[in-house]
């Protein structure tokens, strides 16, 4: 059979490729490495039995038959999205399928889960902590909140809030690395890397991207230990072995709480944000638009608190 699992998987990275006639903006649409749409593009190859595409050194063209193929899947996957997002809106949903990333789930979301019950009680909420890449085709959620820049063009995308980025350690970690004045000083300090902050980015994105804004060009961003979860992280800043690059939405309760501190009162503004994410054919299901004003609301909130206290000893 050739359309089995793995191949119809593909399909969606196919179209994306055909769409820009480039996988460095199909992954990018698809929030995925080049690498993995490269690897997709060849197992459909493989199960048709030939070439989609032509690859030159610079660019990427269709073939005759990658062209003829790319208009009945763009179409039949038109025509599936179109038929799923109907049917959705066919059930009177009270029942909300909501994901999130693990660590923003755990951190921000679930202590904020009781204000939601007590105003909507006749609303169910089904959380999944997942992250990465959304099939629209294949998703298992009605609305996510997703810590991104880039839309997902075949779904409705609003901003939720602004993330910010901010160095924290534990209290007993600085005490005992009292050199820590300035951001150049973390030269000799180890750092905790959240290794998959953000789609496409290297393990230290969150880290290099905060020393260059904050000007201390002359660290190694590259050293370190490595999570793979904020929350891990997070959890190795607060046994005392190094400094992490704290999310405000993550760190506000362990600021307040002083079990973390900050060694430079220095916020800057993360280039990603979280999006409310959502099939436009469920914008006016009333427990959605509930959920999502609720989740705005709280975004608000913390936009209007400041979100951090950066505090030392």
């Amino acid at each position: 059979m050739l359309l089995n699992s793995p191949t119809l998987a593909s399909l969606r990275f196919f179209d994306a490729a055909a769409r820009h006639l480039s996988f460095k903006k199909a992954a990018l649409e698809l929030h995925v490495t080049q690498g993995a749409v490269s690897q997709q593009i060849k197992h459909l190859e493989d199960a048709l039995g030939c070439r989609l595409f032509e690859r030159l050194p610079r660019q990427i063209n269709l073939t005759a038959a990658g062209q003829r193929f790319a208009r009945v899947v763009r179409g039949a996957l038109a025509d599936i999205e179109r038929e799923a997002t109907w049917l959705a809106t066919q059930r009177s949903i009270s029942h909300v399928r909501l994901r999130a990333g693990p660590s923003f789930a755990l951190r921000w979301l679930v202590p904020r889960l009781a204000d939601f019950y007590a105003r909507h009680a006749d609303v169910k909420l089904s959380i999944t902590a997942a992250y990465g890449y959304i099939d629209p085709a294949r998703r298992d959620f009605d609305l996510a909140i997703e810590l991104s820049k880039e839309a997902w063009p075949a779904l409705q995308c609003e901003p939720l809030m602004d993330e910010y980025l901010v160095p924290v350690c534990s209290p007993r970690y600085l005490k005992q690395h009292a050199f820590l004045k300035r951001p150049a000083d973390l030269s000799r300090a180890t750092l905790l890397h959240d290794a998959d902050a953000w789609v496409g980015g290297k393990q230290d994105a969150e880290w290099h991207y905060w020393l260059q804004k904050a000007g201390a060009r002359g660290i190694d961003s590259s050293r370190g230990l490595f999570f793979s979860l904020a929350n891990l992280c997070l959890g190795a800043a607060l046994t005392h072995q190094g400094i992490a690059m704290g999310r405000g939405a993550l760190i506000e309760d362990l600021l307040a709480s002083g079990q973390l501190v900050t060694p430079f009162e220095r916020r800057i503004k993360s280039p990603m944000r979280y999006l409310l994410v959502y099939p436009k054919g469920l914008a006016e299901q009333p427990a959605l638009k509930a959920t999502m004003q609720w989740l705005k609301e709280q975004g608000a909130t913390v936009r209007d608190s400041g979100s951090m206290v950066a505090t030392r000893l």
